[in-house]
C-alpha cells in the first residue's frame, strides 16, 4: 500500500473525537430538552405552515437581495431562517423536505475564498470531490462511497451535476468555478425518481444568480499565494422595466503552478481559466417567464503535476539512472509535451407558466458541448514509458417538461417527461516503453427518455405520504476501433484488438416511497425507501483479442436504500440539527481498472488494458449529522458542523482465478469518517461589519484506486491500491464590509498547516507506474470588492 510516510494519524483521530464529543454535548444539553419541549407543543394548522414555507421565485429573489444588502450593514439574526430549495423540483422550505440535502450559499462560498465546487466536501457529509485525471476542471465526485473516477466516454458518473436544472453529462469542464452562484444544493442518496439516471450516489445542483429587477454591479479583485490573480465581475438589472431583465457575469482565474516540470522548466498544477454566464428574463405577462441563458468555460492550464510515489524500474533502461520520487510533492519530470485544455459551453431556454393558482408548467430546453485535449505522462519521467495523448469531445441536447401541482390542500407534487440525446467520443494514442503503440478510438451515442411523478399527500395534520416513480428507457450505441501500430507515428496498423458497433437498450424503474411526520412546526422525522441506477454501456478500451468479453456491454448498477432522518430547529430556534441514517444494497457495481496480461505468450505479463466490468455487490450503511447553532445570547458567535460515518463493504470476495487475492477494489473514495467544524464570528468594526470564520476538516483513511490481484513483480503477494491516510486541514477567512455595503475586503487561508494528502493516483505495475496527485498546499489570498446597487 502506498501511503505518505510519517503520517501522524493520532492527531487526526483526536480531532474527530473532539468533534464527536462536541456534537454529543450540544445534543444532550440543548437539542434533547428542546426536542422534548417542542414535541409537546400543538402543531400549527397546515395552511399556516404552507403560507410560511412556500415562496414564489420573485419573492425569493427579492428577499435574498434585501437580506444580502442588509447583512452588509449590521449582523443579522438568522435563528431558524427559512431556506427555500428546489430539491424536489418544487419550492419548499429546506427543513420541510424529507431528503438528506445540504445547501451552501454563494455568499458563503465567495466569502471563504472557495475556488471551485471541490470545497463542498468540507461542508457536506459523506462527499468527496476533486479534479480528475491531470486536468484542473475535470470533475470526479463520490457520495456515500458511490461515484466514478474514470472520465472516458462511454462511462457515466455516479453523482449527477446540474447547472440551473440542466444535467451535465460529461465530467470534462464540470468542476465548476465559484462565481455568479446563488446556492449549491447537494442531495445525498439515490435520486433516481426525480433526477433519473446517474444520480445513484446523489446530485449536485449549482444554482446561478437570477437577473435582478434593480441595477446591480459588482467587481472583485483577488491576489495572493503562487501569483494568484482573480477577477470576478457581474452586472444585472432591468433592460425594459417590468418586462426584460438581464445579467452578465465574468471571471478570470489565474495562478502560477504549485510545482515545476524539472525537465522542461514549465509550471505544473497552475490555474488559467476564464468563464462567463449571460442570462435574459422576459416577462411577457404576469403568469409567464421566459429565461434564456448561455455559459462558457475555457481552461488553458498546464497539466496537474503527478508525483512518483515509487521509483520506476524502466528508468535505468531509458535514462541510465534511477528516478526516485522527487523532494517536492508537486514537481514532475515529464518528457511529454504539456498539451492540455478544455472548452465547454451551454445554452438553455426555460419557460415557466403559472397556469392557475394550483398548476405550474415548466419547460427546460438545453444544449451543451465540450472539447478537451490532454496529454498524460503516467510515469512522470523524461522517458516514453507510459505516454498518452488524449482528445475528447461531446455534445448533448435535453428537453424536460414539468407539471407542478401546489393546490394548497393535502396533495402536492410534480409530473414530468425527460428526453436526452448525446454523443461522446475521442481518440487516445498510447506509447508504452517506446515499443508498444496503440489507440482507443470511438464514440458512444445515448438516446434516453423518461416519465416520472413525485408527490406528497397529507394523511393527517402531522403525517404525510411521499411517493414517486420513474421509468427510463435508454438506448446506447457503442463504436470502437482499437488498433496497434508499428511505431510512434501512429500511421501503420499492425493489429486490430477491438472493432465493434453495437447497440444495447437499458430500462429502469426507480420507485420511491416514504412517510414524514411533523412532531411540531420545527421537528420533522422521515423514512424513505428509494432506488437509484447508473447506466450500463460499452468499454471503449476493449481488448477483444485477449479478452473477448471486454467488447460486450456492461450492465446498469443499482442501489436500493432505506433512509431515516430527523430535521429539527431547536433551542428556541437557535439550533438547526439534522441527522440521517441509511442502509443500502448496492449491486452490479461498475469498476474501471487496469488489467495486466501476457501479450506475447512467454508467460510474463508485459502489457495491460483498461477493463470495465460489473464487479459484484456491496452493503452501504452510514450516519450523517449537520448542525448550525447561532446563540441569541452571543449574537456575534456561531458554530456550523457536520459529521459522517460510512461503512461500505463488498458482499463477496472476488477471486475469479483462485490466487487468493481480491481481483479488484470494489469501493473507493469512501472514508469511514469525515467531519467539518466552522466557528463564525461577526461584529461591527471600522464603520462596517467584520466577519471571521475558522474551519477545521477531517477525512479518514481512503482507498483511491481499484487495483487488485497478484502483484506482477512478486506473484506471491497482493497488488495493493494507492491509499491516503487520515488527515486534517485548517482554513480561515476574514471579511469586512462597509456600512453602506458598497466596499468589501477579505483575507482567506486554506490548508494553513500545509497538510500533504493524495486525491488520486495511477498504479500500473507492469510499467512501473505508481504515481499520485496531491491536494493544494497552504495558500493565502486577499481581495477587495466594490458593489453598486
Amino acid at each position: 500500500m502506498t501511503m505518505r510516510e510519517g503520517r501522524e494519524q493520532g492527531a487526526g483521530r483526536s480531532w474527530l473525537l473532539a468533534v464527536c464529543l462536541m456534537l454529543a454535548v450540544l445534543t444532550s444539553v440543548v437539542a434533547l430538552p428542546a426536542l422534548a419541549q417542542d414535541t409537546m407543543d400543538e402543531p400549527a394548522m397546515a395552511d399556516d405552515v404552507q403560507a410560511d414555507d412556500v415562496q414564489s421565485d420573485e419573492m425569493q429573489s427579492d428577499d435574498m437581495q434585501e437580506s444580502d444588502d442588509d447583512s452588509m450593514a449590521e449582523p443579522q439574526e438568522q435563528y431558524g431562517e427559512s431556506i427555500v430549495v428546489t430539491a424536489r423540483k418544487r419550492e419548499e422550505n429546506l427543513q420541510k423536505v424529507p431528503v438528506a440535502v445540504t445547501v451552501t450559499s454563494g455568499a458563503v462560498l465567495e466569502d471563504t475564498g472557495a475556488a471551485d465546487i471541490s470545497v463542498l466536501q468540507d461542508y457536506v457529509p459523506n462527499l468527496t470531490v476533486y479534479a480528475g485525471r491531470n486536468q484542473s476542471t475535470t470533475l470526479t465526485a463520490f457520495m456515500r462511497g458511490i461515484g466514478q473516477a474514470d472520465p472516458l466516454w462511454g462511462v457515466d458518473p455516479g453523482v449527477g451535476l446540474y447547472l440551473d436544472d440542466v444535467y451535465v453529462a460529461r465530467p470534462q469542464g464540470a468542476l465548476l468555478d465559484v462565481f455568479d452562484v446563488e446556492r449549491v444544493e447537494v442531495l445525498r442518496g439515490p435520486q433516481g425518481t426525480l433526477y433519473g439516471k446517474n444520480t445513484i450516489g446523489g446530485a449536485i445542483k449549482y444554482v446561478s444568480r437570477p437577473p435582478t429587477d434593480n441595477l446591480e454591479a459588482k467587481l472583485s479583485l483577488t491576489g495572493g499565494s503562487y501569483g494568484t490573480q482573480n477577477v470576478r465581475a457581474l452586472v444585472s438589472g432591468p433592460l425594459v422595466e417590468g418586462k426584460l431583465r438581464g445579467k452578465v457575469a465574468f471571471t478570470s482565474l489565474q495562478r502560477d503552478g504549485y510545482g515545476e516540470n524539472l525537465f522542461t522548466g514549465r509550471d505544473v498544477s497552475d490555474k488559467d481559466t476564464t468563464a462567463f454566464r449571460v442570462a435574459l428574463d422576459w416577462l411577457p405577462s404576469d403568469d409567464v417567464t421566459v429565461q434564456l441563458s448561455a455559459d462558457g468555460t475555457s481552461d488553458n492550464a498546464e497539466p496537474r503535476g503527478y508525483q512518483r510515489l515509487q521509483p520506476n524500474f524502466f528508468c535505468p533502461l531509458f535514462l541510465g539512472a534511477a528516478c526516485p520520487p522527487l523532494d517536492s510533492r508537486y514537481d514532475t519530470q515529464s518528457g511529454l509535451a504539456p498539451l492540455n485544455g478544455t472548452d465547454s459551453e451551454g445554452y438553455s431556454l426555460t419557460v415557466t407558466w403559472d397556469v392557475n393558482p394550483e398548476w405550474r408548467f415548466k419547460s427546460i430546453t438545453a444544449y451543451r458541448e465540450s472539447d478537451s485535449k490532454n496529454n498524460i505522462d503516467f510515469d512522470t519521467t523524461p522517458a516514453p514509458i507510459t505516454d498518452v495523448i488524449a482528445t475528447y469531445s461531446d455534445d448533448q441536447t435535453s428537453q424536460e417538461f414539468q407539471f407542478v401541482y401546489a393546490g394548497g390542500g393535502k396533495l402536492n407534487g410534480v409530473l414530468g417527461v425527460y428526453y436526452f440525446d448525446g454523443q461522446a467520443g475521442g481518440l487516445v494514442l498510447n506509447n508504452f516503453v517506446n515499443a508498444l503503440f496503440g489507440s482507443t478510438n470511438g464514440t458512444t451515442d445515448t438516446e434516453s427518455w423518461a416519465v416520472f411523478g413525485d408527490g406528497s399527500y397529507q394523511l393527517t395534520d402531522r403525517l404525510t405520504l411521499n411517493a414517486g416513480l420513474r421509468y427510463t428507457n435508454e438506448e446506447k450505441r457503442g463504436r470502437a476501433f482499437n488498433v496497434g501500430f508499428t511505431d510512434g507515428t501512429f500511421t501503420t496498423i499492425n493489429a486490430i484488438v477491438a472493432d465493434y458497433d453495437k447497440t444495447e437498450t437499458f430500462t429502469s424503474v426507480a420507485p420511491k416511497i416514504g412517510l414524514d411526520y411533523s412532531f411540531s412546526d420545527d421537528v420533522l422525522g422521515y423514512i424513505t425507501l428509494s432506488r437509484g441506477f447508473k447506466s450500463g454501456g460499452f468499454n471503449v478500451r476493449a481488448q477483444a483479442t485477449a479478452f473477448p468479453s471486454s467488447a460486450e456491454p456492461f450492465d446498469d448498477e443499482v442501489l436500493d436504500v432505506a433512509e431515516v432522518g430527523l430535521k429539527t430547529i431547536l433551542a428556541d430556534r437557535q439550533l438547526v440539527f439534522n441527522t440521517a441514517a441509511f442502509y443500502g444494497d448496492y449491486s452490479d457495481i461498475q469498476v474501471s481498472t487496469f488489467t495486466a496480461y501476457d501479450s506475447n505468450g512467454d508467460g510474463v505479463d508485459d502489457a495491460f488494458f483498461g477493463d470495465f466490468l460489473n464487479a459484484g455487490s456491496a452493503t452501504m450503511k452510514g450516519l450523517e449529522v449537520e448542525l448550525d447553532w447561532n446563540p441569541r445570547s452571543v449574537q456575534w458567535f456561531g458554530i456550523q458542523g457536520n459529521l459522517s460515518y460510512l461503512s461500505a463493504e463488498p458482499d463477496d470476495f472476488l477471486d475469479a482465478n483462485g490466487d487468493g487475492f481480491v481481483d479488484t477494489q470494489v469501493i473507493t473514495n469512501a472514508p469511514e469518517y469525515t467531519a467539518g467544524l466552522r466557528f463564525k464570528f461577526d461584529f461591527p468594526a471600522f464603520g462596517g461589519l467584520l466577519t471571521a470564520t475558522l474551519a477545521g476538516n477531517y477525512r479518514d483513511d481512503s482507498v483511491l484506486t481499484n487495483e487488485g490481484g497478484a502483484d506482477p513483480r512478486n506473484p506471491t503477494r497482493p497488488l495493493l491500491p494507492i491509499s491516503q491516510d487520515a488527515y486534517s486541514t485548517l482554513d480561515f477567512s476574514i471579511d469586512w464590509t462597509s456600512g453602506s455595503g458598497q466596499w468589501g475586503a477579505r483575507i482567506n487561508g486554506y490548508n494553513l498547516t500545509d497538510e500533504e494528502y493524495l486525491t488520486s493516483g495511477y498504479n500500473i505495475p507492469v510499467l512501473g507506474v505508481v504515481t499520485g496527485a496531491y491536494g493544494a498546499p497552504a495558500t493565502v489570498t486577499a481581495g477587495i470588492e466594490y458593489r453598486v446597487f
